[in-house]
């Protein structure tokens, strides 16, 4: 498999990963042991797509961010949208969330986006992440997670409850290109006048947001979504507007397991994906959530913090 990790981003990870404490290789081992280790797969986000096009930044951003990236009028975007989960094999039409990965690269910059499809994280914590996932790990005997087991977690760890409620009140999105994505996390932006403002992404689809009806959930084959992109490709780029989500009072910026009520939102600019490519040309990468240009920080949410040593953790066993 083609390798395209370089950035020195995923060394530093991985340098970290060597010194990591036991919750940072337990995150990965809670999630191996839910679903399986799979050769040659991401631990999360097993089953995906690749895909090409290009970010246009806003008109004046360097008013809420300045970077030397978006300086730029259009910056290739190399894309990957999946499944949530562990499970290569798993439906296009499980209710569970869809990811949007992308990388932007230009002028000696890099910025990771790492992106799901409900405003909310199923974990506040590394410990309640550990939690939530060996509560579902399957029964030898059912095949299926202990009820009990899922109960005794959501009494522990109450943020456990509030991204599988979501998922369960609505069916699974009708195309990638019809649910908008969230980063859960927030992120610090500093714009030319060194003013520092913390913010959420936010991604909204251009073509509305659509869920598969009861009888498409029922009809469709277990893998749709990709030949469905490929289709409405074949009309016309995909489009998406990013968009930084202002906290409203009251407003978490360490819990991303909490939905914001928000205090307005500052358009980042657009996503245009033009074409599928080749497995290959995303397979190989390790989208960093702490992969982040000039004028970009992350927050101190606990979550976003312990990401970096998982992921680089996850790539060194798939790539044995």
């Amino acid at each position: 498999m083609k390798t395209l990790i370089t950035s020195a981003v995923l060394l530093a990870g991985a340098a970290q990963a060597q010194e990591t404490s036991p919750s940072s290789a337990a995150m990965v081992d809670a999630l191996n042991a839910t679903f399986g280790s799979h050769a040659g797969k991401r631990a999360s986000h097993a089953k995906g797509v690749c895909a090409t096009g290009e970010f246009v930044p806003a008109p004046k951003l360097a008013d809420f961010v300045q970077s030397p990236l978006f300086a730029a009028r259009s910056i290739p975007a190399n894309v990957r949208l999946s499944i949530g989960g562990g499970n290569p094999n798993a439906s296009d039409k499980s209710r569970s969330v869809r990811g949007l990965s992308m990388r932007l690269a230009g002028r000696n910059e890099q910025y990771d986006l790492l992106l799901v499809s409900e405003p909310v994280f199923f974990a506040a914590t590394p410990a309640s992440f550990v939690s939530f996932l060996q509560a579902r790990v399957p029964d030898p005997a059912t095949g299926k997670p202990d009820p009990a087991r899922i109960a005794a977690h959501n009494a522990a760890y109450p943020d456990g409850t509030r991204q599988p409620a979501l998922l369960a009140a609505h069916t699974a999105p009708s195309s990638y290109a019809t649910t908008p994505y969230f980063s859960n996390n927030a992120f610090v932006f500093t714009n030319r006048r060194k003013v520092k403002t913390t913010a959420r992404i936010v991604v909204e689809p251009e073509a509305g947001t659509h869920y598969l009806s009861a009888e498409e959930e029922k009809s469709f084959p277990d893998t749709f979504l990709p030949e469905e992109l490929g289709q409405r490709l074949a009309r016309g780029p995909v489009g998406f507007t990013l968009f930084a989500q202002l906290p409203a009072p009251g407003d978490s910026l360490v819990d991303p397991s909490t939905a914001w009520e928000g205090a307005g939102k500052v358009e980042l600019g657009r996503l245009r994906i033009t074409a599928l490519a080749s497995q290959d040309s995303c397979d190989g990468i390790v989208y960093m959530p702490l992969s982040l240009p000039a004028g970009i920080t992350p927050g101190a949410d606990p979550i976003l913090q312990a990401r970096g040593a998982p992921y680089a953790i996850s790539f060194s066993r798939r790539s044995k």
